[in-house]
């Protein structure tokens, strides 16, 4: 296997042990796996204790929530980013996943992330006549490949629900995750502006990436998940979507972490 597939794939599988939900695993699988020794019981029950305390956070609207919160909190949920008088004519969008299914429909194996993405790209199309080009960005994610790229899936399902005929649509189908998106619309777009559409949690990290790629992007977001009410108890009792917008939160957090070293220690060996 080829060691540029090898270092995704460990990149990949560090990032999701150390979200919440890969923390809980790690904690429960040593747990079991260490019980039957009687000297180690009381690591276990810590391990045990560890993971559902883990679980009872992430889990909860109060923290979940402000985990999402510290990412969307600068991005606006209006259309004001949207500049007509910088006469722009380029959408990007950065697809946010797919399943591999493929006796499902194509709409159903888009995630709701990636369709909520294309409905903004679609709403953007039609209102603004001075979009010509529209570039979807986005390979496979798995590293043993899938039978179609994220952006070949996008495309299928937005030819369905319709576009402006004058619109010319181009697929990057190589990219595999954020910084290779980033890498990629660099190559196609160069010094021009564009509006970039993906998710207002996903919003910090691209446009971190695009500074340091010197590209003028105007954001676009989309899928705002954190809202603001008042809590109930209920709210403090976990569940599983709350646990699953943490895991979204925090893989961003390390995206963002693990971008800024990345650029420190190359800066500071002159890589």
């Amino acid at each position: 296997m080829d060691s540029d597939i090898i270092g995704f794939a460990l990149k990949k599988g560090i990032s999701l042990l150390l979200v919440p939900s890969g923390m809980i695993f790690v904690c429960l699988f040593f747990g079991f796996f260490i019980w039957p020794l009687r000297k180690r019981r009381n690591l276990a029950r810590t391990l045990f204790i560890f993971g559902l305390l883990i679980y009872g956070l992430a889990g909860s609207s109060p923290v979940a929530n402000f985990l999402v919160w510290g990412l969307e909190r600068s991005v606006r949920s209006d259309n004001s980013t949207v500049s007509l008088s910088d006469n722009i004519t380029t959408i990007v969008m950065l697809c946010g996943g797919a399943f591999p299914d493929e006796g499902r429909p194509i709409a159903d194996r888009l995630t709701p992330s990636t369709r909520l993405r294309l409905i903004k790209t679609r709403e953007l199309c039609l209102k603004n006549s001075t979009i010509k080009r529209l570039v979807i960005v986005g390979g496979c994610t798995r590293p043993t490949g899938c039978p179609l790229s994220e952006a070949r899936m996008s495309y299928s399902w937005l030819d369905e629900l319709g576009l402006p005929e004058n619109i010319e649509i181009s697929l990057e189908e190589n990219s595999r995750d954020t910084e290779e998106s980033i890498r990629a619309v660099k190559e196609i777009m160069g010094q021009r502006p564009f509006y970039l559409v993906t998710s207002a949690a996903h919003v910090k990290r691209v446009l971190l990436i695009a500074k340091y790629a010197d590209l003028k992007v105007h954001p676009v977001p989309c899928d705002f998940q954190w809202y603001q009410n008042r809590w109930t108890p209920w709210d403090i009792w976990p569940n599983p979507d709350n646990l699953k917008k943490a895991d979204f939160a925090c893989h961003e957090y390390l995206g963002i972490t693990w971008f800024r070293l990345k650029h420190y220690f190359n800066k500071v060996l002159n890589i």
